[in-house]
């Protein structure tokens, strides 16, 4: 008799999770509901770019103003997912994930949430709109808000990636030393 042997499947550590882009997708639903509940309120047309002034310099229509944000933000909700699973996929950073000095599950969750920073920056062109749109008002100027959300996103970034990075370089290369030995 030829029995097959069934080894039971060892668990990959870096399957992809939906924590590794936790973020992206908050920021997706965020948007998708935020845009169900005001479409209705919003006019024809939906000022969304101001100048320095304050005062309004660019508007869309509001189906496709919502379109943009939501397809804006599904994309790069998707990019992170692709990301996250493509990397996890290397065979070299797969195959020795228990052997790093790191974690590489915190690398691949770092990596996957970080288009949330740009996605931050878009809820904020939607809420401002919105706000525009209902009290005629506009909110902070973009480019203020959109330089302390990337000087936040860089800083969160530098302080979990790099030791992640750093820890990351040394031990592929001790990995890749072996393998030449």
């Amino acid at each position: 008799m030829n029995q097959t042997s069934q080894n039971p499947t060892t668990p990959n550590p870096l399957k992809f999770r939906a924590s590794f882009i936790a973020l992206p997708l908050i920021c997706l639903m965020a948007t998708i509901i935020i845009s169900a509940i005001f479409y209705n309120q919003l006019p024809d047309n939906v000022t969304f770019r101001f100048d320095l002034n304050g005062s309004p310099s660019g508007e869309m229509a509001k189906t496709s103003f919502i379109a943009l944000m939501i397809g804006i933000q599904a994309l790069l909700t998707f990019i992170a997912y692709v990301t996250t699973s493509a990397i996890g996929n290397i065979p070299t950073l797969r195959d020795n994930a228990d052997k790093f000095r790191f974690s590489p599950t915190r690398l691949l969750a770092l990596m996957g949430n970080m288009p949330a920073i740009i996605q931050f920056i878009m809820a904020y062109i939607l809420i401002d709109a919105i706000v525009y749109a209902k009290r005629a008002e506009h909110l902070a100027p973009f480019w203020i808000v959109a330089v302390a959300i990337l000087v936040i996103g860089g800083a969160i970034t530098l302080f979990y990636g790099l030791p992640i990075a750093l820890k990351g370089y040394k031990a592929i290369m001790s990995v890749e030393e072996k393998k030449k030995e």
